[in-house]
């Protein structure tokens, strides 16, 4: 019997220590200001060309790969409440040190260390929900981390352009790394061990990559990476975009700004109906309305056009990402929550490694025509490969899970 069993409900039938832990995932995104803003630095401030910029970007991808791989590992093995507390604190210092440093060698570098920490605790996230919510309430459970996310990240953008207009874009990294460490606080008081006593991994490489043997999971991964192409676009290729448009960083963060506040208003509610609809119905329908509205920025050229934009793929995000992180926990065995979780995120942190250079490289020498192509062909073979997953195993976990 999984442990959210023996736990008293709490606010909206969902156990305190879930709401404690999205209190500490606020926390950390108030302060998510760095990466939104990143390849504007990149650019603006350290004058890197678009080559560069790509490397660093991927360097960072592939930090986030190892963090995937790895951080399923120790939530499993470790424990998941000290792999969020020290990759929280990993996280802070490597951001310091990113900020005092301006040669591209020493850039890169620790980028790809502030990818492989910073992000080591999203796999003990995931698995710290499936530990403590039943199968049933788990879609609603990752909305609400989701919703924690962006409540974050409605004033993230906001705050981090007008500090990078008007104090300077170090403080970006000083108030990213601050939040992080009160995240870090907030989970070290307050968020108990959840792993289930059996939850013993293996150091063997075999036993990091165990989810990728399950048939169920495979199409899930694939469309993870495909779909996560098109959303490392707006780490990569939006900012130079929305620049190349006459829209200043300022504006940008207000544009950016809007995707978190649809997000805080319409999840608590959308994700609920959407979970009644089944799974299997709507999550391949959510893939496409957020590839078409990623598609969309290539085509407009004004603040509102881009604003529109990013509507339309905010209200496929809504629905797609707690729905997909829910099936995972619904596949994952008791003993293999943190794994299956790490190897799902190591499928999206993938699409960070190539994504941004893919993006750029085709932005630059195929202009938006072709930066549409890109997205419109990651977008509907994402969307395919999570139609053969909710046709294929999925459905039926899910259905016996109710």
């Amino acid at each position: 019997m999984s442990s959210h069993a023996s736990r008293p409900p709490g606010f909206l039938g969902l156990p305190r220590v879930f709401w404690l832990l999205i209190v500490g995932m606020f926390v950390n995104r108030v302060g998510a200001f760095v990466l939104p803003f990143l390849s504007r630095y990149l650019g603006d401030e350290e004058h890197f060309s678009k080559g560069d910029i790509a490397l660093i970007l991927s360097a960072w991808g592939l930090g986030s790969v190892l963090s995937a791989l790895f951080g399923g590992q120790l939530a499993d093995r470790w424990g998941r409440r000290p792999t969020m507390i020290a990759s929280l604190c990993g996280g802070a210092g490597a951001l310091a040190a990113l900020a005092s440093v301006h040669a591209l060698p020493a850039f890169a570098a620790l980028a790809l260390l502030l990818g492989a920490v910073a992000e080591l605790y999203r796999p003990a996230v995931a698995a710290t929900i499936s530990d403590v919510v039943g199968p049933a309430d788990r879609a609603r459970a990752f909305g609400y981390l989701t919703w924690s996310y962006n409540l974050g990240f409605a004033a993230s953008p906001l705050i981090a352009g007008y500090l990078a207009k008007h104090a300077g874009y170090v403080w970006l990294f000083v108030g990213d790394g601050l939040t992080m460490l009160a995240a870090a606080g907030v989970i070290a008081l307050w968020v108990p061990e959840t792993r289930p006593p059996g939850a013993q991994a293996s150091g063997r490489l075999v036993e990091l990559l165990t989810p990728l043997r399950d048939p169920r999971m495979r199409p899930l991964l694939l469309a993870g990476f495909l779909i996560g192409t098109v959303m490392i676009q707006f780490a990569a290729t939006l900012g130079p975009m929305m620049s190349a448009d006459g829209i200043d960083v300022e504006r940008y963060g207000r544009i950016v700004f809007v995707n978190g506040v649809l997000i805080v208003l319409t999840q608590p509610w959308v994700v609920p109906r959407a979970e009644r609809l089944g799974r299997a119905r709507v999550v391949p329908w959510a893939a496409a309305v957020f590839c078409l509205g990623f598609a969309l920025h290539g085509a407009v050229d004004t603040p509102l056009g881009h604003t529109l934009a990013l509507c339309v793929w905010t209200a496929g995000e809504v629905v797609l990402f707690p729905m997909c992180n829910a099936l995972v926990a619904d596949i994952a065995p008791d003993d293999m929550r943190g794994r299956y979780q790490g190897v799902y995120w190591m499928a999206w942190a993938s699409a960070n490694v190539g994504g941004p250079t893919l993006g750029l490289v085709v932005l630059d020498h195929a202009g938006t025509l072709g930066w549409i192509a890109l997205v419109g062909c990651c977008g509907l073979l994402g969307t395919l490969a999570l139609a053969r997953a909710t046709r294929r195993g999925v459905r039926r976990v899910v259905d016996l899970a109710r």
